[in-house]
């Protein structure tokens, strides 16, 4: 849920008028209010998405009192989904809480456990605590990166964000590109999240999952790392059936505690078997009921799905499987190339940082949520990760599965992944969870041996024996895998044809890193476009991607980059329709 935003300057106090527009520009983070609090050094922003205690009183950034007097103020931005567990064992210590969401927790649990808190947390965040009493201000990520964190220091203030683009609005602040930060994206645009801090916004880094940042009158002391995977692997059964069970036990219930929400819930149906397992497990969950509902969504039946009429990347007949056995409501987004490219300036700005991968479907899919009125989706990512799900993994010697699937989960793959979807998720003003990645599911599958999640016949060994009789047989046991992605070499000779043709001309593509081959890349794409119908085939498609990321690096750079003028951005359309606006108040 939500955008965060703030300030702290111990030396000269947070600088006036700074945090409404820093704020602000998270708007279509938190369309359902908005929160500032200033006092002294400090300054809290919040763009509110309103899911859990949706009523005023729920609003951030928000105070708590501890029981010996100590008042906390919190900004948050995520979920806790085991706050209600966690709260009744703090009632027992004493602790009161005078609304029905998890930032009270949040505060307690500080107060009662310290930093030692968030090893309890069971979810995904990014949040600020200030403590007045001391003049320390605290600011978490969530275990692996799934919600965003940034910081920049401008002279005596430091400034956190849930997004670049918010540094944009501060006074002063100059948006340039950080020559080093692209140079790296262009090496490896799938390591670029999870193998650095720096950013493509110069002056601006991103918090490292699994860490926290401590800033008292005296200073920083720097990221703190309070995860760390490798320390928490638990044993593991030594029969697979018994693996098999656990697994079952493990993933249902992170199904059903990404359930709790006062507001409906759906979910994004590719047709894969990770977003299957999804939307079957919440029916199941909603079925058998046992394991206990407390505060789940009781409209949960909604799925979204997005189709590529005529293209091989079209899984519709994979999810209708899926709506027919979990009997949920399904609603189609269709991929049409023309208004494609009017939202592609739009996705650029939604990913925030450089990315290689098209975005307009998923923005296309969060967006049509959001028309539906569904603001919570429970979603799939983080499952090939998790058990070598992609083909590569079938070159990986068995004794190296583990350790390549580790490094893809942390540091080289996921990384990306999640910050493009939040990013595309939250343009919309929709909160994505992923159930594969609680922490008790992730760890337990990492202990598990290579054989239970690759054999010589199955990706995913684990997941598929573990949910006989709660997946379809027929995606259960379907070997075909496809990427949620554009049909790029079709666009191609389509209206992105035009595009790409006119960013291979702009300087800023001429000049873009050596490893982005610019000029081998712009040969390319004059050559084939310079035909009609274009030329491009599917032995393009290498180019193409290598195309498409320089086009997404130009759009970048008028948008961050300080840019007078956009000529694609013009060309392609204004991406202000993606970003709903909400009301100025709570």
């Amino acid at each position: 849920m939500c955008g965060i935003a703030g300030l702290l300057d111990h030396a000269r106090g947070a600088p006036p008028g700074w945090i409404d527009p820093f704020t602000d520009a998270l708007a279509h983070r938190g369309p359902d209010g908005r929160g500032t609090w200033v006092e002294g050094p400090v300054a809290l922003g919040h763009r509110r998405l309103a899911i859990l205690d949706p009523t005023p009183q729920g609003a951030c950034p928000m105070a708590y009192e501890a029981p010996d007097g100590t008042t906390l103020r919190v900004t948050f931005n995520g979920e806790i989904y085991n706050f209600l567990e966690l709260r009744d064992e703090l009632r027992r210590d004493g602790y009161r809480f005078r609304t029905e969401t998890d930032t009270e927790v949040i505060a307690a649990a500080w107060h009662r456990w310290g930093p030692a808190c968030q090893l309890r947390f069971n979810g995904m965040w990014a949040f600020a605590l200030w403590d007045a009493r001391t003049r320390t201000l605290v600011l978490s990520r969530d275990r692996f990166g799934v919600k965003p964190l940034y910081l920049a220091v401008l002279g005596s203030t430091l400034a956190f964000a849930s997004e670049l683009k918010a540094y944009l609005a501060l006074p002063g602040f100059a948006g340039r590109l950080d020559r080093r930060a692209a140079e790296r994206y262009f090496a490896n645009p799938a390591a670029y999240d999870g193998t650095g801090a720096e950013t493509a916004l110069a002056g601006v880094v991103r918090v490292p999952p699994g860490h926290m940042v401590t800033v008292t009158p005296e200073g920083t002391r720097g990221f703190e790392r309070w995860w760390d995977t490798a320390q928490h692997l638990p044993a593991v059964p030594a029969r697979y059936e018994e693996q098999a069970e656990r697994f079952r036990e493990l993933f249902l219930d992170s199904v059903r505690l990404r359930m709790r929400s006062d507001v409906p819930i759906g979910t994004s149906l590719s047709g894969g078997l990770d977003s299957s397992s999804v939307a079957s497990g919440m029916a199941a969950v909603a079925r058998d009921g046992h394991l206990g509902l407390d505060r789940c969504a009781t409209d949960w039946q909604r799925t979204f799905i997005a189709s590529f009429p005529g293209h091989p990347v079209d899984e519709r007949e994979f999810a209708d499987l899926v709506v027919a056995h979990t009997g949920a409501r399904p609603t189609y987004w269709s991929f049409q190339a023309g208004s494609a490219l009017r939202h592609l300036a739009a996705s650029v700005l939604a990913l925030d940082d450089l990315s290689a991968a098209p975005a307009v479907p998923v923005l296309g899919i969060y967006r049509t949520m959001r028309e539906h009125g569904v603001v919570v989706t429970l979603d799939g990512h983080g499952g090939d990760e998790l058990l070598a799900g992609y083909s590569w993994y079938r070159d990986v010697p068995t004794a190296q599965l583990n350790e390549a699937l580790y490094r893809d989960f942390h540091a080289t793959h996921l990384p990306v992944i999640l910050r493009n979807y939040d990013g595309c998720s939250m343009a919309n003003g929709v909160e994505v969870r992923s159930p594969f990645l609680d922490w008790r599911l992730v760890t337990y599958t990492m202990a598990l041996p290579p054989e239970a999640k690759l054999d010589a016949t199955w990706t995913k060994r684990i997941l598929r024996d573990a949910l006989v009789g709660i997946l379809p047989e027929g995606i259960r046991t379907r070997t075909s895998k496809l990427g949620f992605e554009s049909p790029l070499v079709a666009w191609a000779n389509g209206p992105l044809g035009v595009a790409l043709r006119a960013a291979s001309q702009t300087e800023i593509w001429r000049s873009a890193p050596a490893a982005a081959q610019p000029a081998q890349v712009a040969a390319i794409v004059q050559a084939r476009t310079a035909t009609r119908p274009h030329g491009f085939t599917e032995a393009d498609r290498t180019a193409v991607t290598f195309a498409y990321r320089l086009l997404a690096y130009v759009l970048w750079c008028e948008h961050y980059a300080g840019a007078t003028d956009r000529p694609i951005t013009r060309l392609v359309g204004a991406p202000a329709p993606a970003f709903p606006t909400g009301p100025s108040a709570s």
